[in-house]
């Protein structure tokens, strides 16, 4: 049976596309690529199967314990006893120790202050530049008109290689024939044979669901227990960082609206300074020009 996949058909060879679809000796390569994979791929699984159905009551009663131990432990590290209760546990702990943390209410209020200081200076002192400009205008004019005589103001593509449709490069045979061997040899093919072997296979079954369930038992205990401790490590960690940021911007807030309300006194005086100064020298030239040029 021939099967074809989108990206089995079209290969790299001999510098362009090789079309190994072409109902022709590259399509017929490639089908002798696939008959070949085949043959490994059924190779492989009756070597698996084989040794599956050699394995001994022992061999199987070890795997067991193994997988079973690997199982078990898995199942306790995530079930609701392990990581996820250690990292609830922890995240709780380190919440509360965060939050508590001097050092990040004093950060926060610290930052919360100076940032309200610059952020009210800034609008304080748009406002009192706004506010002050029309009366040093206003000053300015009345002066400026008055003062004649005194103040004056201021940014061949190369063609594409095609072969004839009558001649096959041994290269592009080769590239399909690959290309379907690859395509179709099944890497798990001796996998596959092993498991069924061993399904097949009494003695090891017995000594596999007798190793099992113990090995299970025993592993899952030890992994809720490392999963809990794991879980209580990294949710402390994770708790304590919320927490920590919980109480750095609570102060920060706190801190803020009194950093703005000093900061914006300040500006608004600074502000209404340099609003008078520069509204009077515009009043200034704006009277001059009109009455004295």
């Amino acid at each position: 049976m021939r099967v074809a996949l989108a990206g089995s058909v079209l290969v790299w060879g001999s510098g362009c596309w090789v079309d190994c679809q072409d109902d022709g000796v590259l399509e017929s390569a490639y089908e002798d690529g696939q008959a070949r994979a085949d043959k490994v791929n059924e190779r492989e699984y009756e070597r698996g199967r084989t040794e599956g159905l050699g394995l001994s009551f022992e061999e199987g009663e070890v795997e067991g314990r193994a997988e079973g131990y690997a199982t078990g432990y898995s199942d306790g590290y995530h079930g609701p006893y392990g990581y996820s209760a250690g990292f609830s546990v922890g995240y709780g702990d380190g919440d509360y120790d965060g939050y508590v943390d001097p050092i990040a209410c004093q950060k926060g209020a610290d930052a919360g202050y100076a940032n309200g200081d610059y952020d009210g200076f800034h609008s304080g002192y748009d406002d009192g530049y706004a506010e002050s400009y029309d009366d040093g205008y206003d000053d300015g004019y009345n002066d400026g008109s008055y003062s004649c005589g005194f103040r004056s103001a201021g940014e061949d593509s190369e063609e594409e290689r095609r072969r004839s449709e009558e001649e096959v490069d041994p290269e592009d045979i080769e590239v399909c024939d690959n290309r379907g061997y690859r395509r179709r040899l099944d890497g798990g093919a001796y996998h596959k044979g092993l498991d069924s072997g061993k399904q097949d296979n009494p003695d090891y079954q017995a000594g596999y669901s007798l190793g099992y369930p113990d090995a299970y038992d025993e592993a899952i205990l030890a992994g809720e227990l490392e999963g809990w401790n794991h879980g209580y490590s990294e949710g402390y960690a994770v708790g304590y960082i919320d927490g920590y940021d919980s109480a750095y911007w609570s102060c920060y807030d706190a801190a803020y609206g009194d950093g703005y309300d000093v900061g914006y006194e300040a500006g608004f005086v600074e502000g209404g300074a340099a609003g008078y100064d520069d509204g009077y020298d515009d009043g200034f030239r704006g009277g001059f020009y009109d009455y004295c040029a």
